[in-house]
């Protein structure tokens, strides 16, 4: 089974998924991402994390942060809809900033951040497998500085599994959903027998 190529049905999963709507491996999705943001801060070495999925109409929410710095970084590119998460989420690839106080591409944001604690930003986009970016994953820094490329490099393959992570989740909720569908059916067929058979 694989995930709906519709990104819209895709969104409407996912936001029952954090919703706790259904379980994977015994924790909500919401709380595997919250632990997969506070991972990344230490396998990628950056001083926050955070994770952003695409609502329905294609606008990305915070799913998980490490920590303050990083969900007020994620909700202050929810609120003006710009930001390197959003420019990675609609490129499909990573985006870097050295210094967000300084970077002309999104002037309004550094009025937004904690500025003592949010500086350099790297965000990658999450894809699923076939090639569908449904979020992204953010990466910041409280000191200016370039990203090497080893760095995004790095990056690019954690949100790949990250996307895995969602994936499965997807698909594992699907299946759930067909199995109930199907026991339905069975259940009205045994409850109403085929008059011919007797």
């Amino acid at each position: 089974m694989s995930v709906p190529i519709d990104r819209r049905s895709v969104t409407r999963e996912l936001r029952l998924l954090l919703q706790n709507v259904d379980e994977l491996a015994g924790e909500g999705l919401a709380a595997a991402l919250q632990r997969v943001a506070e991972a990344a801060t230490v396998v990628l070495r950056a001083q926050g994390a955070g994770v952003m999925l695409a609502d329905e109409h294609e606008v990305l929410r915070c799913a998980a942060a490490s920590g303050p710095p990083g969900r007020g970084l994620a909700t202050a590119q929810e609120r003006l809809g710009a930001g390197p998460a959003q420019d990675s989420f609609a490129a499909e690839m990573p985006v870097a900033s050295r210094d967000l106080t300084s970077d002309g591409r999104w002037p309004d944001l550094r009025h937004l951040v904690d500025r003592a604690a949010v500086r350099a930003v790297l965000s990658a986009p999450l894809t699923l497998p076939g090639g569908r970016a449904i979020g992204s994953l953010n990466l910041h820094s409280s000191r200016a500085r370039d990203w090497e490329v080893a760095e995004i490099a790095a990056t690019t393959a954690y949100a790949g599994v990250v996307a895995s992570l969602v994936s499965m989740a997807l698909e594992a909720r699907l299946r759930g959903v067909l199995l109930d569908k199907l026991l339905d059916a069975l259940r009205t067929t045994t409850d109403h027998p085929d008059p011919e058979d007797g």
